[in-house]
């Protein structure tokens, strides 16, 4: 009897033990569970953080043009690829955030004012103009009436994705003129080629000189000079491409400003097929 007693009590004091334990257990988990449950709330937190942090070549066009409105702005030389269709995918980079002082002189050109995008490869071949009548006019030979302005305008406008199109701005586009001719020509373009002073810092046998446009950004941030021109080189499948310039060679009819393969000033006849990288502007 005393030996049934002493397992009974035995008995009662290690289910009282064992109950203690458990629930002291039960408690620790509890507060594990807390902690973990907390720290994947923080990790959330920041995650939202990093999703509206600005990045170009994330965001949609939606935000870039809604940041660019509200004063916020990307930085020169960011890069975004586009898919264009036919045309394939492309790769385009902010050319310029700035609006200097100059932007708001009289017939200055906006070509680089504001936020421009350019290509940093080329879209395509394509001519200036057909091969050179002798008998036309050489207004012909002026981007105003190019076929090459129309084209970029038309066909490579065309082939953006349309909420890029949605944003793009017109912009005042002063072009300098050939030795035929007499004045520049101011268009209103979507898209427009660059000219030798957007890119070099200086005219290149161009009529548009510091007065009416300015260097971009990107290219002014590199130094490109007309004697310190690499880092205009530009790339297609990692080979350095010509590509064409907006520019009227101010000395011969019917020849326009080119960018060389090695990112230098070159020129050539107008119906000649060379790379296509044109610029615009969004806000």
């Amino acid at each position: 009897m005393k030996k049934f007693l002493m397992i009974f009590i035995c008995a009662i004091m290690v289910f009282g033990i064992t109950g203690c334990g458990s629930s002291k257990s039960e408690g620790k988990i509890d507060k594990k569970e807390e902690n973990t449950e907390e720290k994947k709330s923080n990790i959330e937190e920041k995650g939202e953080n990093k999703e509206v942090k600005n990045s170009f070549a994330t965001d949609d066009w939606e935000t870039i043009v809604k940041n660019i409105k509200s004063g916020k702005t990307y930085k020169v030389g960011d890069t975004k690829e586009i898919d264009m269709g036919t045309l394939g995918k492309h790769t385009i980079r902010v050319a310029n955030n700035s609006t200097p002082k100059e932007c708001s002189e009289k017939d200055f050109s906006q070509t680089a004012c504001g936020f421009v995008l350019e290509f940093a490869d080329a879209v395509t071949k394509h001519r200036i103009n057909p091969a050179l009548n002798q008998n036309a006019s050489g207004r012909k030979y002026i981007w105003e009436d190019t076929e090459m302005r129309a084209y970029v305008n038309n066909d490579i406008y065309n082939a953006l994705p349309s909420e890029l199109k949605n944003i793009i701005i017109d912009t005042t586009v002063v072009s300098g003129h050939g030795p035929n001719d007499s004045a520049n020509s101011i268009t209103t373009d979507k898209l427009y080629l660059l000219s030798t002073m957007e890119v070099w810092g200086a005219p290149y046998f161009d009529t548009v000189t510091e007065k009416l446009t300015r260097q971009l950004d990107y290219y002014k941030d590199l130094g490109v000079t007309q004697t310190n021109y690499s880092k205009a080189i530009k790339k297609i499948d990692n080979n350095n491409i010509f590509w064409w310039l907006r520019s009227v060679y101010s000395r011969l009819h019917g020849a326009f400003n080119a960018v060389n393969v090695a990112g230098g000033p070159a020129y050539n006849a107008a119906s000649y097929s060379a790379n296509v990288s044109p610029a615009f502007r969004i806000g």
